[in-house]
């Protein structure tokens, strides 16, 4: 008997507990649930303080975007408990009988979560909040300077990355204005903002038309790989890869024509994905149909010359004629930055004679870097192409007439043009060079221009010897002599084929004979390479 009346006694003591926490997790219940409330409008206010902080261009710090994904997490788990406990509650009304079962565990999981939330509610408030972010130079792992021009332009590319009406945004300016440097120093200061996710960059310039190019470029920025070949599958790859990396930036550098965005897997289908592109002229730029076209303007005359003293490494205690000279060419670079910068550099030590000659030689616009000269019959197809596509593909603005210019006996003023717009000419001198009074007339044109505008001249003795083509000598004594027979009344243009062929025989060149082509060929772009501020375009035809 007295085991029974002990065995109801525990009934009714366990019944009795199990619903003082049926009561009690109502209380805890409802407080969790104000509290999750305050929560979200605490998380609701880092959020806009958040976006106040980005557009006064300062740093969120890092224990704020701790405690914000902290409270993301844990407001998804609240709402996923309230979801799991409601099915449970519409079980139990399904019974007679009100179920007790359980109401201890709900108690302590609801006190538990009660607990965290009075302590990231506690904890909201944050000083300081942000950090103002440091100049442009921060962000650029070499030397960067920002001048007037620079920052302008950055300012307009920020507040267009940030307004989501912008899709495509595009800055336009000329070669060597710093175009390059300013896009890669903003793409890394609007993802240190949170701005966006993930920053891609991609060269265009001679890719333009080479998808697989371009699409590799990016897929290396996403560490990514492609198990299909096909241009069409690799962009949806792309596509799909860059739409679960939350908010991209894709920099596209240097485009110089159409590009359809969606071949290269790039979508712009909202305000999760922008491009930044770079372009020479703002009709590219419309032509890609971007929402915002910024300029890049050239330096002021003082920033120029600053900056040309920075990279020259002279002062003011320099001798005077040295800094007139210096002055001279800093107005000539244009104001374009990258300019300043390799013309500064290539002048370091060097003789005034030289600043004066590179004055010289700006000053005669050029549209072409470097004039190909040759006989179409015996290179065109083999060494001379071999040579032009090495030069184009290190970025030389290079000419090589088509196979279409030559006819008659007359040079052409198509390329009379481009020997006079050019920098530097290659006269390739082979077995049958001078058997075409179409060459001769090119190359009378070219000593020309080497003495009246200090353009280079590089002979390349192509399997013949210089002394050959010097004193007209074998194949070329045989041209000459065929030229005297056919031009017997115009002997002066005889005499002034004859000079050209001894000046430029004469002149600094190289010679090929045997041995690997390419090799020879790398070894006259590397000549080119180091000759480059000679070579820099400053013209009123390349933007």
């Amino acid at each position: 008997m007295e085991n029974d009346i002990s065995s109801i006694l525990e009934l009714l003591i366990s019944l009795l507990c199990e619903g003082i926490h049926e009561i009690f997790p109502r209380k805890v219940i409802k407080k969790v649930v104000i509290g999750k409330e305050e929560l979200i409008s605490n998380r609701d206010l880092v959020k806009l303080k958040m976006v106040e902080a980005t557009n006064r261009t300062e740093k969120v710090n890092d224990d704020v975007l701790e405690w914000l994904n902290d409270a993301e997490k844990f407001i998804e788990e609240v709402e996923e408990l309230e979801i799991e406990m409601e099915t449970h509650d519409r079980a139990d009304a399904c019974f007679a009988q009100p179920r007790v079962l359980g109401g201890e565990k709900k108690y302590w999981l609801y006190k538990g979560m009660l607990k965290k939330i009075k302590r990231l509610n506690a904890k909201c408030e944050f000083e300081p909040f942000s950090t103002p972010i440091s100049g442009l130079e921060y962000f650029s792992s070499e030397y960067f300077v920002s001048f007037n021009s620079t920052k302008e332009a950055s300012d307009q590319l920020m507040k267009a990355l940030k307004d989501d009406s912008n899709h495509i945004i595009g800055l336009y300016g000329k070669r060597g204005s710093g175009k390059t440097k300013l896009v890669e120093v903003v793409g890394k200061k609007a993802k240190c903002l949170m701005v966006f996710n993930e920053v891609i960059f991609a060269t265009v310039s001679q890719n333009a038309n080479n998808v697989r190019r371009i699409q590799d470029q990016i897929a290396d920025s996403l560490d990514l790989t492609f198990e299909r070949y096909s241009e069409a599958a690799r962009a949806r790859t792309i596509s799909s890869k860059i739409e679960s990396k939350g908010r991209v930036l894709v920099i596209l550098d240097d485009v110089r024509e159409k590009l359809e965005l969606k071949d290269l897997g790039i979508p712009i289908n909202g305000n999760r994905c922008k491009v930044l592109l770079t372009t020479r002229s703002q009709q590219e730029c419309t032509l890609m149909d971007c929402q915002r076209e910024i300029p890049l303007c050239p330096l002021s005359e003082e920033e120029a010359w600053a900056l040309l003293k920075k990279h020259s490494d002279i002062d003011d205690e320099s001798s005077s004629d040295l800094l007139t000279v210096a002055r001279e060419l800093a107005n000539e670079c244009q104001g374009l930055l990258g300019t300043i910068k390799d013309v500064g550099s290539s002048l370091q030590c060097q003789p005034i004679e030289e600043w004066k000659a590179l004055i010289d030689s700006l000053r005669h616009s050029a549209r072409y870097q470097i004039f190909l000269s040759f006989r179409g019959d015996d290179t065109r197809y083999s060494f001379t192409g071999s040579l032009y596509d090495a030069l184009c593909r290190e970025g030389f603005k290079t000419f090589m007439d088509d196979g279409g210019l030559e006819g008659g006996d007359q040079i052409s003023q198509t390329l009379i043009t481009a020997i006079e717009a050019s920098r530097l000419s290659i006269i390739v001198l082979s077995e049958n060079y001078a058997k075409s009074a179409w060459c001769l007339d090119e190359l009378v044109k070219i000593v020309e221009c080497m003495k009246t505008k200090n353009q280079l001249v590089w002979p390349i003795f192509y399997k013949v010897e210089p002394s050959d083509v010097r004193y007209q000598k074998n194949s070329y004594g045989e041209a000459m002599v065929a030229h005297e027979n056919r031009f017997v009344n115009d002997s002066e243009k005889i005499q002034r084929w004859r000079l050209a062929l001894f000046e430029v025989a004469g002149l600094s060149g190289m010679a090929y004979c045997n041995g690997y082509e390419y090799k020879f060929i790398q070894t006259i772009v590397e000549r080119a390479k180091n000759n480059k501020n000679r070579l820099y375009l400053q013209s009123t035809y390349m933007e």
